[in-house]
């Protein structure tokens, strides 16, 4: 790592660049703003930590009863650091204490549990999902429309959601905004305008130098410290949390034309989004289940792309990205990665392991917005329908075979529920599918979206692609909730005879006030 001052001196900043970057910072009175943000995960024995602090440390450490687990250092300066509590209890509550080199502490200790092992048996789990939390802060136009839900309406949106004490947070994909890349359509004078009052406190990225050691550095953390880290702060600090990416998470959209196509990632897109994970939120920690050798896998067992997460022999999460390594082979293209596609239905397979099982991607199966980068080929028609009528430029045939086989891979579990949840789409929504194309299901299939958090009037889809979420043709599904463009989130209670669903919806137009006695719009048992 080189120093800050070094850094500074060779990229020219050290005269013009405050200590550290501006972001819109949340006043956090636990640690008395000794610490930005702090966001946990767990597994049966370890305890993973991504910490930023207000400054840089030098050898800081954590502290669960006797045992001391050292830092590692994240970023070039040293205010983000992870810590890797390993060797621990299954099913154990513990209290966690973060210290300076000087055995000072930044906060009072805190309360966090590792989840029951494998072959433990447990009687309930409480997970809360959700999608689209990014965003930067108060990202309004001049007349008045949004972007993005202020920070703070996002904060009492997740505070309302962990106000009924969920063992496990998910966020499925984007979080963050902030695409690199500007389709012609957006190539105007009215969006580079747009894009320089929304997004220009951040700078700019150089790509002909490295992301770590370089100004880009500085401007990632700018970006991320206000729509990550002011987001969270420290608020989950006691709730195991899985942030998965999705394309907007490489800092860009998934956009094809005859300039570029945005999708599998170009190298510094990638590097972008390997160090955001890097610095601001845990990696999948290692699993018996899952394989070392899947791609974004590490040596180690912690993984960047394709996770798990198990809870006893309750249930197991099958989360995975769609986009980092998505394919253009025409008939033979995947959303998911071949080995990683085969562990998918190994796990589904094995019905005798966990008594639930649910899928999670970061896109969605049942409904599109006619966009690219979806499994389907449908695009928007004159009558603002979707249809296939239409070829859908550079749309990949293989992304639906692949399609055909996750669900056919899901419907088949005899002794489980089909079921999957997933976000990406700006909406919140369920439904039963009960066919797709020439796809007979041996059962119907249960897929939810799981509601956005930071969506505002011009990114709901029917504002931004002129059609909202709908099922595309070659899908049958009952919808129990249709699409529905408001932020939310979902609860799912988990018990061995089913789970219990819990949708719930606000728009703006209620009221900031009204969240945080939120109920559910729709509730049911499956």
């Amino acid at each position: 790592m080189v120093t800050r001052r070094k850094l500074l001196t060779a990229t020219g900043y050290l005269a013009a660049t405050p200590l550290y970057p501006a972001f819109a910072k949340t006043t956090d009175k636990w640690s008395k703003d000794r610490i930005n943000h702090l966001i946990p995960l767990v597994n049966k024995d370890s305890i993973l930590l991504k910490v930023s602090f207000s400054s840089p440390q030098h050898q800081p450490h954590l502290k669960i009863g006797r045992k001391k687990f050292e830092g590692r250092q994240m970023d070039s300066f040293g205010r983000f650091w992870s810590f890797h509590a390993t060797g621990l209890e299954s099913n154990q509550g513990y209290e966690l204490n973060l210290r300076n080199r000087k055995n000072t502490k930044f906060a009072d200790s805190w309360p966090i549990s590792t989840a029951p092992g494998q072959a433990d048996k447990a009687e309930q789990i409480r997970i809360l999902i959700y999608t689209c939390a990014g965003g930067p802060d108060n990202a309004q136009l001049p007349d008045g429309q949004g972007i993005f839900q202020p920070i703070e309406v996002r904060r009492r949106l997740l505070q309302r959601a962990t106000s009924f004490s969920p063992d496990l947070a998910i966020g499925v994909g984007d979080q963050v905004y902030w695409d690199q890349s500007q389709p012609p359509r957006r190539d105007t004078e009215q969006f580079r305008q747009m894009g320089k009052l929304i997004y220009g406190h951040y700078g700019q990225f150089d790509e002909d130098l490295p992301v770590f050691g370089s100004e880009n550095e500085l401007t990632l953390q700018r970006c991320l410290d206000e729509q990550i880290a002011s987001l969270y702060g420290t608020d989950f600090r006691s709730v195991p949390t899985i942030l998965t990416q999705d394309d907007h998470d490489h800092f860009e959209n998934d956009e094809a034309n005859d300039r570029f196509i945005t999708f599998p990632p170009r190298n510094f897109a990638l590097q972008l989004a390997r160090a955001s994970q890097r610095m601001y939120f845990p990696e999948y920690l290692p699993d018996i289940n899952r394989p070392t050798h899947l791609a974004g896998s590490r040596a180690n067992g912690m993984s960047e792309s394709y996770g798990s997460f198990r809870w006893g022999k309750l249930a197991e999460l099958l989360l995975y990205d769609c986009r980092r390594f998505l394919s253009l082979k025409g008939p033979s293209a995947g959303f998911v990665e071949e080995a990683a596609e085969r562990w998918l239905g190994l796990r589904t397979r094995s019905e005798k392991d966990a008594r639930h099982l649910i899928h999670i991607p970061s896109t969605p199966l049942g409904w599109s917005a006619g966009k690219w980068g979806e499994w389907y080929p449908d695009l928007l028609d004159e009558d603002g329908s979707l249809s296939t009528r239409n070829p859908k430029p550079y749309w990949q045939s293989g992304w639906f075979e692949q399609h055909q086989r996750l669900l056919n891979m899901i419907a088949s579990q005899k002794d489980r529920i089909p079921l999957m949840v997933s976000g990406d789409l700006h909406a919140i929504a369920s439904g039963i599918i009960s066919g797709s194309g020439d796809l007979n299901l041996d059962r119907s299939v249960n897929s939810i979206l799981a509601g956005p958090i930071s969506s505002d009037d011009l990114a709901w889809p029917s504002n931004f692609r002129g059609v909202g979420a709908m099922v595309p043709t070659a899908i049958k599904i009952d919808e129990r909730t249709k699409p529905l463009e408001n932020n939310g989130f979902t609860l799912l209670d988990i018990d061995p005879e089913g789970i219990s669903v819990r949708q719930f919806a606000w728009h703006k137009s209620r009221g900031i006030g009204e969240i945080d006695s939120l109920d559910p719009i729709s509730t049911f048992r499956l």
